[in-house]
């Protein structure tokens, strides 16, 4: 699964080029998942929880993940960034070390799910959009 969503990262890139809002990307990432057999909810909501000291899990808020996507029984979240290189070059910044990774894995945890890809369609433009797993 990780393997198609690079290509078709890489493809949706190729094709609308640099410079577009998150939201063309995404549109553009669902269409070409559902081209190939993927089942795709966009803007999918996900409850925050918070557990008290005493071990009560309240929701204490919501967010919406770009792209949950489902094939044969097997899951995966997407998140979109259209922003400047997220990792710096000749490692002096670990996917650990960012904000959007961590925002990531805190969606996996909260609906559950194994496999995560952050794809950042980066502006200035780059030969190939950025991703992280």
């Amino acid at each position: 699964m990780i393997k198609t969503i690079k290509q078709i990262a890489n493809y949706v890139y190729d094709n609308l080029g640099p410079g577009h809002e998150e939201a063309i990307y995404r549109d553009a990432m669902s269409v070409e998942l559902q081209d190939r057999g993927y089942t795709v909810k966009t803007e999918a909501p996900v409850s925050i929880n918070y557990t008290t000291k005493k071990g009560k899990v309240m929701i204490v808020g919501g967010a919406k993940i770009d792209l949950y996507v489902t094939k044969a029984n097997r899951y995966a979240v997407i998140e979109l960034k259209t922003v400047g290189k997220i990792l710096k070059e000749k490692g002096k910044k670990t996917k650990e070390d960012t904000k959007e990774y961590h925002q990531l894995q805190k969606y996996l945890g909260a609906l559950n799910v194994k496999t995560g890809v952050l794809v950042n369609f980066p502006f200035p433009p780059e030969d190939r959009p950025e991703i992280i797993q």
